[in-house]
């Protein structure tokens, strides 16, 4: 496959300014030096917690967010600032679904609006060739034709994910960052929405930015993801890497932290998530620099890459 989308040493910062002259003392580091692949009809995986910097970088991808540094390529062409970004009709080929669905949908239109917008942006369509495209792509999401004439209010949070979905599908576009999109559902809705957007990838080839604090989801959408923690990235591989091959202990915490419905080993399980949790306490400054910021990322595969300190691999190797 070749690839799409390519984030080159991505910065975000935030100035902290404080003193009588408001001077910038100094920065929080949403983002501090990213960087990743993304490939045409894959979908790649962005894990963290609450407060890890994901969101940010998929914000500064859709160009929601200013970048303090580093480069953005589409299809080989550097889009990191507006202009570029416009010549070559970007947003219509970059959408978003955001992880709030009520407040990502205005709620004095209807749902034929929300979803015709980006179609009167980028399209020449016609009144009737809107109706026609818009009642398809509630179909694709599983929504009836009266859903059109009807507002968000009226909708479940799964219901209007899924109007959300239809919204970002409506350009056709190349890429849609996903942020968090089901988070904030119940399980079973979760595998509906999510079943849908398996479904729009195989049926149109889009590539996905699946963000998600949960990497018992991502474990059924990607192929390829990333571990995030403090702005930077901790662990980078396939899934088989991730999944059975962890190193980092940040990455680990995360993996113990998944829920398991196995009852006759209940004991166990919490047993294994607080040996995890003691470790990572006690040896999380040997996985950190002196500031609390993962060290860059070193290959230890072919596919895989660890934030380790540079010692680490000769000292395995003694």
């Amino acid at each position: 496959m070749a690839e799409l989308l390519r984030v080159e040493n991505l910065k975000v910062h935030y100035p902290i300014r404080s003193g009588f002259f408001n001077r910038v003392t100094d920065y929080v580091y949403a983002a501090d030096g990213v960087s990743l692949s993304i490939e045409e009809g894959k979908t790649y995986g962005l894990i963290g917690e609450s407060g890890s910097g994901k969101s940010t970088i998929g914000k500064a991808i859709v160009g929601l967010e200013d970048i303090t540094a580093g480069k953005i390529f589409f299809q080989g062409v550097d889009v990191t600032d507006a202009k570029s970004r416009a010549r070559i009709n970007y947003n219509k080929d970059v959408q978003m679904i955001f992880q709030d669905s009520m407040s990502s949908l205005n709620p004095r239109k209807t749902i034929f609006d929300i979803i015709a917008e980006p179609l009167r942006n980028f399209s020449g369509y016609k009144e009737e060739a809107l109706k026609s495209e818009v009642r398809h792509l509630l179909e694709i999401v599983g929504l009836p034709e009266e859903t059109m004439y009807q507002f968000p209010f009226q909708f479940s949070g799964g219901q209007r994910q899924r109007i959300g979905i239809a919204r970002a599908v409506a350009t056709k576009p190349k890429l849609i960052v996903a942020d968090e999109p089901v988070s904030a559902l119940d399980l079973s809705v979760q595998a509906q929405v999510l079943n849908y957007m398996k479904a729009i990838q195989q049926e149109f080839g889009i590539a996905f930015l699946f963000i998600s604090h949960d990497l018992g989801v991502v474990r059924h959408m990607t192929e390829n993801l990333a571990i995030m923690n403090n702005g930077r990235l901790v662990e980078v591989g396939t899934r088989d890497d991730i999944f059975d091959h962890a190193q980092h202990l940040y990455t680990k915490r995360l993996l113990a932290a998944i829920p398991e419905i196995d009852v006759p080993n209940r004991a166990e399980n919490r047993a294994h998530r607080k040996a995890i949790e003691v470790e990572f306490q006690e040896h999380k400054a040997a996985y950190y620099d002196k500031d609390g910021r993962a060290f860059p990322l070193i290959s230890v595969s072919e596919t895989h890459a660890v934030a380790l300190p540079e010692n680490y691999l000769e000292a395995e190797d003694l």
